[in-house]
């Protein structure tokens, strides 16, 4: 017996029970997987690099133009500063996680890994919000508010966000632990704390509370910026017919002093010049003014 006659005596004691339809649904389960997780590596990295370079964009336009140093920019910089920390420290473990199907990185990796992403996301969505109070505040009340609205202040407000971010975060972290499975034979997982308790009270203050306030609070601004357009367009109609008005009089008093200063011109002239003697001559129908000799 040859070398080729055992390998075929092999191979056909191998798939005879496996059949072809198993080899060749293996192949394009490969292919398709394959497929798939070049698509999402491309769709998941174009995002993160256009996450990464443009908050970085909005920071580096804050810090270097002087007129966008102000108190109202400090939380648009504290929302793209939260938006980047996605970027980089979720987002790529996210796509390795979400292409192999399997946590490799160990139970304290998972921990952090789970906890900056509850506190990542929490922090961009409660900035969302605050700079919606801010908007709103600013709208209705812009003297008072303009004034109170300081470094101090604005500082203040970024750190109750990362705050509550924080407090929504840690309890995983610190208390209760997250949820990572490891299984040598299977693939292992990595997700977020899945006590009851806990997932009413991180769903409703990082996403159910700050909704609510947003969408009451912009609908308070659309009804007062909506008001604050009337009133001007009011005001507006309201000054033109009263300049409509003021210029019609002006108008109708100055033509009769126009006339009469006409007049008395006319007068004056007649008066002041030597009287004139009309003669109509014989050949033409012309009128000759010359004056009368007083001798």
């Amino acid at each position: 017996m040859s070398m080729s006659d055992v390998l075929s005596f092999s191979v056909e004691t191998i798939i005879p029970p496996l059949g072809t339809d198993f080899v060749n649904r293996f192949l394009c389960n490969c292919y398709s997987n394959l497929l798939e997780a070049i698509l999402i590596a491309l769709v998941l990295g174009s995002i993160i690099v256009g996450t990464v370079i443009g908050n970085i964009l909005v920071c580096v336009a804050v810090f270097l133009v002087r007129k966008l140093r102000r108190p109202c920019n400090y939380l648009l910089v504290s929302l793209a500063v939260s938006d980047l920390c996605v970027a980089l420290l979720v987002m790529p473990m996210a796509l390795l996680y979400e292409i192999s199907g399997n946590w490799s990185f160990g139970a304290i990796m998972c921990d952090l890994w789970v906890s900056f992403d509850v506190l990542s996301c929490t922090a961009s969505i409660l900035n969302l919000c605050m700079i919606s109070v801010d908007r709103f505040c600013a709208i209705t009340k812009p003297l008072k508010y303009g004034v109170k609205r300081t470094p101090r202040r604005m500082i203040v407000y970024v750190s109750l966000v990362w705050l509550g971010a924080a407090c929504i975060s840690l309890p995983p972290l610190l208390i209760m632990g997250n949820e990572h499975t490891y299984s040598e034979s299977g693939p292992s997982h990595c997700v977020v704390c899945q006590n009851f308790f806990y997932q009413i009270y991180a769903t409703l203050g990082s996403f159910y509370i700050p909704l609510l306030v947003m969408i009451q609070v912009y609908y308070k601004i659309f009804c007062a910026a909506r008001r604050i357009v009337l009133e001007e367009r009011r005001a507006q109609s309201h000054l033109e017919a009263h300049c409509y008005l003021d210029i019609e009089p002006t108008v109708q008093q100055h033509q009769p002093a126009a006339v009469n200063r006409q007049l008395n011109t006319d007068v004056q002239t007649s008066h002041g010049s030597p009287p004139t003697k009309q003669h109509r001559s014989s050949s033409a129908s012309t009128t000759v003014s010359r004056p009368i000799d007083s001798s």
